[in-house]
């Protein structure tokens, strides 16, 4: 008697090689999704800082200190931070411009460090 077709181990392990491929598969996939959302968001903090820096190079630093606000509704998610130091120079201002996003334990952050003339 000969009969063909597969016995239920052959098509247990075929599926069990399914399953696994799908799986890695979709991981892969998840893994591609997060990484470009998180280079959408470093990519508009990026941008959102430099504006925030070209603004206060724009209006000249006076005083040191720190400031914080947010991006109003265009970026609701992202907030900023900047830190004005004095430097060993004379005349010469520490600008540090930090963009956040996030919440609790995945919070990220950037920034920019510039250094410019103050008014005096």
């Amino acid at each position: 008697m000969n009969k063909s077709g597969f016995t239920l181990l052959e098509v247990m392990v075929a599926l069990l090689i399914i399953a696994t491929s799908f799986i890695v598969l979709l991981h892969s996939r998840n893994q591609s999704v997060i990484a470009a959302d998180y280079a959408r968001r470093t990519t508009i903090a990026t941008l959102l800082a430099s504006e925030k820096m070209s603004e206060m190079e724009q209006g000249g630093v006076h005083e040191t200190g720190e400031d914080a606000g947010n991006f109003s509704e265009d970026y609701p998610e992202f907030t900023w931070r900047t830190t004005v130091s004095d430097t060993v120079y004379e005349h010469i201002k520490e600008i540090r411009v930090e963009v956040l996003w996030g919440e609790g334990q995945g919070q990220r952050s950037l920034y920019l460090v510039n250094h410019i003339k103050g008014k005096e």
